[in-house]
């Protein structure tokens, strides 16, 4: 799934650190959704002191290290992650992913879980998705920042958690089944990917309280390729996918967390079409389930 599940999970932890100690801890998590899409993740996460300080800034210095791998009906991934945080509203981080995908038709509908963009209006359909599957590999490599702040950290209160999270990443993506310049699928997307480099921002702000409803806020992303080192050409023409989201965070008996997520996208008319013409729509309800197993 998107970076705006794990962001907003992040922001639901506080931003100040208090506890010296290395820590370790388990997440086991469950994605559904209003698409026909669901995925399953475990994820083990590493956290430790490094050059605290005595002062707020600096006395939740660490290092997070953090390895994973989820499964969807169409996909199965590796991740890790490495997450330096120098200062309390910084954080650099580094990481890399590792997937492969299938294809199957679903009530009629293909489900495009990996493979090259095809098109030729001469065939029926004019349009595939070209691979049957497990027959190569996508992989991501990308580095980032985030700047993030709680109004509590200077107004303590447990009313007063304004936050605020604002992330940038570069990062290269690459299908080895994909040559030059050609486009191609994964995890049912709209196939405008090609092996390049690509810009992702997102923004968020929120409200966190000491109720059952814990996070409240809204997200801004976008995310656009701009470079193809592969043919040398410039991607940046095709324009941002840009989404737009409502959160709401709940904190559910027994070590369990459950975030609901109503989000609107500018999707593409048409995968390839000159001029990449987009239209805002609805694109999905998702709720994300978290049991932390220890």
């Amino acid at each position: 799934m998107k970076k705006i599940i794990v962001m907003c999970f992040a922001l639901a932890l506080p931003v100040w650190a208090e506890d010296s100690l290395v820590e370790a801890h388990t997440d086991l998590s469950l994605t559904v959704s209003s698409l026909p899409e669901a995925q399953a993740a475990v994820a083990q996460t590493f956290v430790f002191p490094f050059l605290q300080g005595e002062g707020p800034l600096v006395s939740g210095n660490n290092i997070n290290l953090k390895v994973g791998a989820n499964v969807s009906p169409i996909s199965c991934n590796i991740l890790a992650d490495a997450v330096w945080t120098p200062i309390a509203f910084f954080t650099a981080s580094l990481g890399a992913k590792l997937g492969s995908g299938w294809n199957y038709p679903l009530f009629g509908a293909p489900m495009k879980g990996m493979g090259v963009y095809r098109a030729d209006s001469n065939k029926d359909p004019p349009e595939w998705v070209d691979g049957a599957g497990l027959d190569g590999v996508v992989w991501n490599a990308h580095a980032g920042t985030t700047f993030q702040f709680d109004l509590a950290a200077l107004f303590p209160g447990d009313w007063l958690h304004v936050v605020m999270q604002v992330y940038n990443e570069i990062s290269f993506q690459n299908y080895t089944g994909a040559q030059g310049h050609e486009s191609w699928y994964y995890e049912n997307d709209d196939g405008v990917n090609q092996n390049a480099f690509s810009y992702y921002f997102s923004a968020l702000l929120g409200y966190q309280m000491p109720l059952f409803i814990n996070l409240a806020g809204v997200m801004f992303e976008l995310k656009e390729p701009f470079y193809n080192p592969y043919t040398g050409e410039s991607l940046t023409n095709r324009g941002p996918e840009t989404t737009v989201s409502l959160a709401a965070g709940f904190k559910l008996p027994g070590n369990v967390s459950l975030m609901a997520l109503g989000q609107w996208k500018n999707k593409l008319l048409h995968p390839l079409a000159s001029d990449y013409s987009r239209r805002w729509d609805f694109f999905r309800v998702a709720l994300v389930a978290t049991y932390r197993a220890r």
